[in-house]
């Protein structure tokens, strides 16, 4: 990005460096991988996004170039859409980070005044190579923005080169909004839904994501922490970053009689 597109988007620089392709347990979820490194390259499948705009309206089939990602809490959501966008900036193209729940608070919707001067952000998004656009469900008893939304997916569906990933926790067709032309847009965009992930499969992305940090888990560590702490992978996720800070004592290696001495949970 410009420095000029770095000023007139502020919020669109606030990445995690360690949200990667490479930094997400992608086994259950292999074919939205694929799909989302697909957008993230140079080159995007030859159909035009216009045309395939035309034929999800009267064949109702999912439009090219646009994903609608869903899944539950800490199911890894925004990680992949900021995956998007660090792959698609390796590749030299102008991609852009958006959460609606960031953009939304700063608003503070109750100061019709601010609100007013945030909608200016929305201008221009449109000529991004990439635009992920993360927390769709917040959107829900906000006619102000959903508004906004719209006008920009009615821009972009005029790019015959335009991609757009959409995450949210709620189905599009769930979505409990006002706007019943920006239900239908969101429902164009090619739908997937992040696995739930069975107790086996969480302890093998604590074993994967402790690999990354540098610490030695085994299985029955893996299991120790599943048995003992929150199941949920946001909350296991936030134990395993606290560990690594008190980890240096047990030589990184995490065994279970250290954890019983170091974990709340």
């Amino acid at each position: 990005m410009s420095s000029e597109i770095n000023q007139q988007f502020p919020l669109a620089l606030k990445l995690d460096s360690r949200a990667t392709f490479s930094s997400f347990w992608s086994a259950a979820d292999s074919e939205l991988i694929s799909a989302l490194q697909s957008l993230a390259a140079p080159a995007v499948a030859p159909v035009a996004i216009d045309e395939a705009i035309d034929e999800a309206i009267h064949k109702d089939q999912p439009a090219a170039g646009w994903v609608y990602i869903t899944g539950g809490q800490g199911s890894g959501i925004s990680h992949l859409l900021q995956a998007c966008v660090t792959l698609a900036t390796e590749h030299q193209l102008s991609a852009m980070y958006l959460s609606l729940n960031e953009l939304i608070m700063a608003s503070n919707a109750e100061d019709v005044n601010a609100a007013a001067t945030m909608a200016g952000y929305f201008d221009g998004l449109e000529s991004f190579d990439l635009l992920c656009i993360d927390d769709i469900e917040c959107l829900v008893d906000q006619p102000f923005w959903q508004e906004q939304l719209f006008y920009l997916i009615e821009k972009l569906k005029n790019r015959s080169d335009a991609r757009l990933v959409l995450g949210s926790h709620s189905l599009a067709a769930e979505l409990e909004i006002d706007l019943a032309d920006l239900k239908s847009r969101l429902k164009w965009a090619t739908g997937f839904q992040l696995s739930v992930l069975s107790d086996e499969q969480k302890t093998q992305v604590l074993q994967f994501k402790a690999e990354r940090l540098g610490l030695v888990m085994s299985a029955e560590v893996a299991s120790f922490l599943m048995n003992r702490c929150s199941r949920n992978m946001a909350d296991l996720s936030e134990l395993l970053a606290r560990l690594d800070q008190q980890a240096l004592s047990s030589g990184r290696r995490l065994t279970i009689p250290w954890l019983k001495t170091v974990l709340d949970c």
